[in-house]
């Protein structure tokens, strides 16, 4: 498609395919291709905000933040164009594979067009969304800050500056700010935010009587009655949040959305014939991923793994831009199914479409582990170090890896040990720790870690792990019993059979 447009002789006609074989690619993920095509669509179409948009957002995808701000100020540099120009360029963000749209390629790029074109609302606004995610906080409040200096009631503006003060350090002001805001005029938004904050800020019982009462005022208001619904679900109250969504359903109000809450809720109580229930019913568009990964999650729990390949190709099918994530769950329920080698080829796939997706690329790295390709595995997790050197995951996963292999040792412990610094409570990191200090020869220092990691997070390999140090530390009664507990309590206990069988002679 691209050659065929690229070859046209008539101007409007060659600018029309490569429009087509623009947005093509674009759908599916292929933003190499997708840059290639806007590229040229902008070589016969030099002034078409829609190609520049596209192509500006690719850029963004590539990690070109360079090309991005040169396409942009194309479309910005016409004061009467620049907000459509915005408008076009959020658009093509927003339908970014998510992995891509970080704040790291985008930030450098929105703040630099905010600072060289100040006058466009839409950038401003724009940037300040980018810098929170960013978590460059004064750059947030400096964007917002022009927007109210224009428009002093912007509830927008104010939100997102409350939103950087909380989290900023700063919840005080941050109330503070809304407080004022809405005792000048009335607004469903900024109290609706209030509330929300309130909620981020660890006050869920005036967050939740704050919202309630918003509701109460404003009965007409189907979306708060969501809101809340949603707040309660957030804090664990599911008993209170089903029956209201239950009555949205029944009086027909956005139905695929609260469909998709209620079928979170069957899956969080592991209810999941009726998780597969009401994810099966959902029918909009934008919500076809979310539909597809409840659908997948249950039938993975039920071991239905040909039901949740169906539900991944149903949506490839239906909705080809999802190709790349479609690839992405196809591996996740050939891992569940025990099927390495078909799981690591749906992730290889995918890494076709989104070469630096990191979530692909630990999947990948774990497949090479249980196929047992250790030397492309610890390969792999070391060209993701590069890339996330305090990604605790990653630190992590290499340093279990070295560990468990017995090679490298104080290196390991290196990377584990800055991965604990980074996320000191994740059980699995705690885990490791122990482990590699047991590697290393100090068994005392690992049980009790290993004893913390399984009480925090029970599981066969961890309690594989404590089971071993137990038998080396002399304790066998104790170790006897907990691997007989293990047996009865796990469903794989291969790890723990092996520890049986290694101390039983």
């Amino acid at each position: 498609m691209l050659a065929e447009a690229s070859g046209r002789s008539d101007a409007f006609e060659a600018a029309s395919e490569l429009s087509r074989a623009a947005e093509f690619a674009y759908r599916r993920d292929l933003y190499p291709i997708a840059s290639e095509a806007a590229e040229l669509w902008l070589e016969q179409s030099p002034d078409d905000l829609e190609a520049l948009a596209l192509a500006a957002a690719l850029a963004v995808a590539l990690d070109q933040p360079g090309r991005s701000i040169a396409v942009a100020r194309r479309g910005l540099a016409r004061p009467e164009k620049a907000e459509r120009f915005v408008a076009l360029f959020v658009d093509r963000l927003s339908g970014l594979n998510p992995e891509l749209l970080s704040a790291r390629p985008l930030e450098p790029v929105t703040a630099a067009l905010a600072r060289e074109f100040p006058g466009s609302s839409g950038l401003l606004a724009l940037a300040a969304r980018v810098a929170l995610g960013a978590e460059r906080y004064d750059e947030v409040l400096h964007h917002a800050n022009v927007l109210l200096r224009r428009n002093p009631g912007d509830d927008a503006a104010h939100v997102i500056a409350a939103t950087a003060q909380l989290r900023g350090g700063d919840p005080d002001m941050a109330l503070a700010r809304l407080t004022e805001q809405m005792a000048l005029r009335e607004s469903v938004s900024l109290e609706q935010n209030y509330a929300m904050l309130l909620l981020e800020n660890r006050q869920p019982r005036e967050a939740v009587s704050r919202m309630r009462e918003l509701r109460r005022r404003h009965p007409d208001l189907p979306e708060l009655t969501l809101a809340e619904a949603r707040m309660l679900r957030l804090l664990g109250a599911v008993n209170l949040a089903e029956p209201i969504l239950l009555e949205l359903f029944a009086r027909g109000w956005e139905v695929d959305q609260v469909r998709k809450e209620l079928g979170g809720i069957a899956a969080d109580r592991g209810e999941w014939l009726e998780a597969v229930e009401w994810h099966a019913g959902i029918r909009s568009e934008t919500l076809a991923l979310a539909a597809a990964q409840g659908l997948v999650r249950a039938f993975v729990e039920l071991e239905e793994f040909d039901e949740a390949l169906a539900a991944v190709l149903h949506l490839v099918r239906g909705y080809p831009r999802h190709t790349y994530e479609g690839l992405s769950l196809a591996g996740s329920v050939m891992q569940s199914a025990g099927r390495p080698r078909e799981a690591l080829a749906a992730y290889e796939e995918g890494l076709r479409y989104v070469p630096d997706s990191r979530q692909l690329r630990m999947a990948r790295a774990h497949m090479l582990v249980a196929l047992e390709r250790h030397r492309r595995a610890v390969q792999a997790m070391e060209e993701l170090l590069e890339d996330f050197p305090r990604d605790s995951e990653v630190l992590n996963a290499l340093g279990y890896t070295l560990a468990d292999r017995g090679i490298r040792l104080e290196e390991a412990h290196g990377h584990i040990r800055l991965a604990l610094e980074l996320s000191p409570d994740a059980p699995a990191i705690v885990d490791s720790m122990g482990w590699v200090l047991y590697r290393l020869g100090r068994p005392e220092e690992a049980l009790p870690l290993l004893e913390q990691a399984l009480a925090a997070f029970p599981h066969p390999e961890v309690a594989a792990h404590l089971c071993e140090v137990l038998f080396e530390l002399g304790q066998t009664e104790r170790a006897g019993e907990l691997l007989r507990e293990s047996l009865k309590r796990f469903e794989d206990t291969a790890l723990l059979e092996a520890v049986q069988e290694r101390y039983s002679r």
